[in-house]
């Protein structure tokens, strides 16, 4: 099936651009670039190539799931809004989201969760992202120019939450960690 994007079939690995973010060190927008992760019957499951921004999970450290953290709030609102333009926003499916702890949410933008990670990348190399100069001046931390990016799924422990290491790896992380990097998934209407 071809893609209302830009008319190519598209299987997982694939890459497209859609929607506009600041990249540039002073914040000019560029074009995101968007990775295939699977190819559904109706839509494409879709991740951002690059680390986006820099973003704590929640604000606070305390005992928080996906469904009532901030970084899901400012995804769905903030980023949403300024990212794509009414006519790719008619393209973003709405997507329901079982979650490991907490009830199920319908977001347009959120993060994989740890079973995403796990089961829709080939190894940790798959895994490991690197930054935009935007999300670095804005305080992403990089170890050999790669980042850490979040997960929504919660571990081992209330205040805990799942996140890719800079060598792809999958641990857990204080909820309020501020360097931690931001790489929304999407599902796209084909």
């Amino acid at each position: 099936m071809y893609n209302k994007v830009d008319g190519r079939l598209m299987q997982a690995g694939d890459r497209f651009e859609f929607g506009r973010y600041p990249q540039g060190s002073n914040g000019e927008e560029k074009p995101i670039t968007w990775r295939v992760l699977r190819h559904d019957s109706d839509s494409l499951l879709v991740i951002a190539d690059m680390g986006l921004d820099c973003k704590r999970y929640h604000e606070l450290e305390c005992s928080i799931t996906w469904s009532n953290c901030t970084l899901r709030r400012w995804l769905n609102d903030e980023f949403y809004r300024r990212a794509f333009n009414g006519q790719e926003q008619s393209l973003v499916k709405k997507t329901t989201l079982a979650n490991n702890a907490g009830p199920m949410t319908e977001d347009n933008i959120f993060l994989l969760s740890f079973d995403d990670a796990k089961n829709l990348f080939s190894n940790n190399n798959d895994r490991i992202c690197k930054p935009t100069e935007y999300a670095i001046k804005n305080g992403v931390s990089t170890y050999k120019g790669n980042v850490y990016w979040w997960l929504r799924s919660r571990r081992h422990h209330n205040s805990l939450v799942a996140f890719v290491l800079t060598d792809g790896s999958i641990r857990s992380c204080n909820v309020d960690y501020e360097e931690g990097f931001v790489r929304p998934a999407f599902q796209i209407a084909i």
